[in-house]
């Protein structure tokens, strides 16, 4: 059964939980709702002048299969942890040679496993099913891992729910969608959902299949996209490729689409086998414009290829030619080595 703290005073409380009176071989707990495990102290938060504050917690008993008919008595005690305040409530079990209620309630699910990148909403249908001859409202949560969000639906309509009530023997098709977080590594997922009506309970395990995405990035490792290069001469460029998703990358190689076809662009290594979540890889790309070039801007595109996913960079490179002075001090050197030749030549004559 529920059982409910109600702190009517403005500070929050310490309750702590007492139970006295347990007969031999049963198992009596107070327990948290979602998930389910015991408890024996609850904070509650202090309430206003026009509400107070609770706390909601199972109160459960197990009775062993041989307990002989009769009332069992079971005194409960909750108490302020800080002051005096007590209140004490005796709980009588009535036990019987046979089951006051027969049937329950059923959950189940006709698509249990689906798949899904991350980051995406999936939609399950379960089917609630009431085997009592008595209406039940029927509350239902689900247990799922943190930051993912689960919302109930009627099969037509679009409204979220928390509960909903069963007819004596009737059925009902309940939509859930359930949003994925982006980040969330690709594996699978068990989920648990839960319904309750009264003393009945019952649950369904779904599970989520993610796949994982793929998020390329790519820049120059100095955070900028563009570079000098001088005509002629053979200019290193350091950049890099990382995997901000959640699947690996495979088979990751370059393309470039160059200003002409005497252009040559290298990359060291030409090809990635596989780029992990969150890992980060080097790559050293050569670039060498032609001799005759014109010096100026000129658009470089490079693209990182996979099945899975692309990335494209514009990459500015600023072309500058040799200085007039390189080229008087490469005459003057010439014309140097000539003229020795000629001395040489005409000594070794005589």
């Amino acid at each position: 059964m529920d059982a409910e703290v109600v702190n009517r005073t403005k500070e929050p409380v310490e309750v702590s939980l007492t139970i006295e009176g347990v007969p031999t071989g049963w198992d009596v707990n107070f327990n948290s709702r979602y998930p389910s495990f015991p408890v024996r102290s609850v904070m509650v938060q202090g309430g206003d002048q026009t509400t107070n504050k609770s706390t909601t917690l199972e109160f459960k008993a197990k009775v062993p299969d041989n307990v002989k008919p009769g009332t069992y008595p079971v005194k409960v005690i909750a108490k302020d942890s800080k002051g005096s305040t007590q209140y004490t409530e005796t709980i009588n079990y009535r036990v019987t040679s046979k089951k006051v209620e027969t049937g329950g309630i059923k959950i189940s699910s006709q698509y249990p496993v689906l798949s899904s990148a991350s980051g995406q909403t999936l939609k399950f249908t379960i089917d609630l099913k009431n085997e009592t001859n008595k209406p039940l409202p029927t509350n239902i949560v689900a247990q799922a891992p943190q930051g993912w969000t689960v919302r109930f639906k009627p099969q037509f309509g679009d409204q979220q729910i928390s509960s909903i009530q069963l007819k004596e023997n009737g059925s009902e098709t309940l939509s859930v969608e359930i949003d994925t977080p982006a980040s969330a590594e690709a594996k699978e997922y068990p989920i648990t959902i839960q319904a309750r009506a009264g003393a009945f309970e019952a649950a369904a395990n779904i599970k989520v299949s993610l796949k994982g995405t793929q998020d390329l990035k790519m820049g120059s490792l100095a955070g900028t996209l563009n570079t000098s290069v001088i005509a002629g001469t053979k200019t290193p460029i350091d950049f890099v490729v990382g995997n901000a998703g959640t699947a690996p990358i495979r088979n990751l190689n370059f393309v470039t689409k160059k200003p002409s076809d005497k252009w040559t662009v290298e990359f060291r290594p030409d090809k990635i086998d596989a780029l992990g979540p969150g890992e980060v890889r080097q790559i050293k790309m050569e670039i060498l414009a032609p001799d005759r070039t014109i010096a100026g801007d000129y658009m470089l595109t490079l693209t990182a290829n996979s099945p899975e996913t692309n990335k494209s960079a514009d990459f500015r490179v600023t072309v500058s030619t040799p200085t007039i002075w390189s080229w008087i001090g490469f005459a003057i050197v010439g014309l140097v080595v000539l003229g020795l030749a000629a001395v040489f030549f005409r000594l070794g004559r005589r």
